[in-house]
């Protein structure tokens, strides 16, 4: 059995709560605090660094997702679709690079955390 028992709720406990911590700075700070969530969890927590950038970058890809989707929805697309036929992509194409910049973002900010973190972990 693995050492930490339990390691896949955990992750879904940290995704969400890098989810809801950045959609709550968002309405305080702006949106580069999807960078900022991600690397302060990591800190905390100490993963390996690809665990902290996948765990970043699932947070911020949910979160993302969710108002990507919850606007494009109430605007019944026109913005969207505007925006596709102005860069020349398909509509869906521009919200699924929309949501991977976004998650990229919170996968550095989780991955420069957990490097972080291990810097100042080291035993001398």
């Amino acid at each position: 059995m693995d050492i930490q028992t339990g390691g896949e709720m955990r992750a879904l406990v940290t995704v969400i709560i890098i989810a809801l911590l950045s959609w709550l700075g968002s309405w305080y700070i702006a949106w580069w605090i999807v960078a900022i969530v991600p690397f302060l969890m990591m800190l905390l927590i100490k993963p390996k660094a690809g665990k902290g950038f996948i765990l970043g970058f699932s947070g911020i890809a949910l979160l993302w997702l969710y108002l990507v989707l919850k606007q494009d929805i109430a605007n019944e697309q026109i913005l969207s679709n505007r925006m596709a036929v102005l860069i020349g992509l398909p509509h869906t194409v521009l919200l699924i690079v929309n949501v991977l910049l976004g998650a990229l973002v919170g996968g550095l900010g989780g991955w420069s955390g957990a490097l972080t973190a291990r810097v100042f972990n080291k035993k001398n």
